[in-house]
């Protein structure tokens, strides 16, 4: 069950709209949803969700403002009628890419499903991965790619700070939250109609992955990005052409994420055999390296490298991954890059 406590505001800060972060009076650390739980002012009495803070875990590592019990919050009406976070108290309506006329799914006989072909979809496990991806791309055409947040990891998009500074920067062109997330600029039902939305806006070069927040355990299959198996399936089906951006690191500590991570070899053995696995050039013809790809079944498309690193830099973002820096992470900069490379061909 989730654990709550009463406690103060003693500092309020406001970081962007729908969202504060604020010092409680016992010295811990929280945050406020506005759009869920209205705004908070110091000297405010909270009930604060102190569950995950307690348990040690890493979500977000602060308390989450549950109700402002000085100044209970009634909502705003919304023109919305697609419900996100359903059956929470926290459920909220928004106003779905599905639901508009101009919508590619929606047609009078409720039939017809789009053509994503044209549209090329890097899947990737994290989060900061993705961004740092986006990142790459923009550097290298000038042309930034769309984002699409499962609902695998956080909900509130407005959490995010690595995605905010990305709209604002202009590495991302807009965000869709999928599924159960909610708050990008954009709210789709499913990651294909968020794909859709992306592609009839003319965004035709996109990444998905969770937000951030990723869980994942020992167990091949225990992991929050095991959903993207069949998001590739879907999307190929629609005739998107996909690829596994592949995790792995030269840093991380675990031996089942050191080199090429557990997680992407679950993924690259669920998905369909046209999800392509982008290689970093000269890995693909080195004995080993790639071998686990082909074993798989599926496609290693050797790409060289677009500069994570540089990437990163000329947009001003420092991106960090379970606490460490990516830039410095040469085998995750250039898996990544070669992912990078494979969704900006053709730009």
């Amino acid at each position: 069950m989730p654990r709550f406590a009463r406690m103060r505001a003693a500092e309020v800060r406001d970081v962007r709209p729908g969202l504060q972060r604020m010092t409680l009076d016992d010295g811990s650390e929280a945050y406020a949803l506005t759009d869920l739980c209205g705004p908070t002012q110091a000297g405010d009495e909270l009930l604060v969700n102190v569950s995950a803070v307690e348990l040690g875990l890493g979500t977000g590592g602060a308390h989450v403002v549950h109700t402002n019990l000085s100044s209970p919050y009634a909502g705003a009406a919304g023109a919305g009628r697609v419900m996100k976070a359903r059956y929470l108290s926290e459920q909220i309506p928004v106003v779905a890419a599905e639901e508009s006329a101009e919508h590619p799914e929606v047609s009078d006989d409720g039939e017809r499903l789009p053509s994503l072909a044209g549209v090329r979809v890097v899947l990737c496990v994290l989060h900061s991965h993705a961004l740092a991806l986006a990142a790459g791309v923009q550097a290298a055409t000038a042309r930034a790619p769309g984002y699409v947040m499962t609902d695998g990891g956080a909900l509130p998009f407005v959490l995010s700070d690595l995605a905010a500074a990305c709209l604002e920067r202009g590495v991302i062109t807009t965000a869709v939250s999928a599924g159960q997330a909610f708050g990008a600029p954009i709210e789709s039902v499913t990651v294909a109609s968020g794909i859709a939305a992306l592609a009839s806006r003319r965004v035709d070069r996109i990444i998905v992955s969770p937000g951030p927040g990723h869980l994942g355990t020992a167990s091949p299959l225990g992991f929050s990005g095991l959903d993207l198996a069949g998001h590739a399936a879907v999307l190929d089906g629609l005739g998107a052409a996909t690829a596994l951006a592949v995790r792995a690191s030269t840093d991380d500590q675990r031996a089942r994420h050191r080199g090429v991570s557990h997680h992407t070899r679950t993924l690259a053995g669920l998905a369909p055999l046209r999800t392509v696995v982008p290689v970093p050039a000269g890995i693909a013809a080195t004995a080993g390296d790639a071998a686990w790809i082909t074993s798989l079944a599926q496609r290693a498309v050797p790409c060289s490298p677009i500069d994570i690193a540089a990437g990163l830099a000329r947009a001003g973002l420092a991106v960090t991954s379970m606490g460490r820096s990516l830039e410095t992470d040469v085998e995750a900069c250039g898996w990544l890059g070669a992912a990078a490379a494979w969704l900006a061909a053709g730009s």
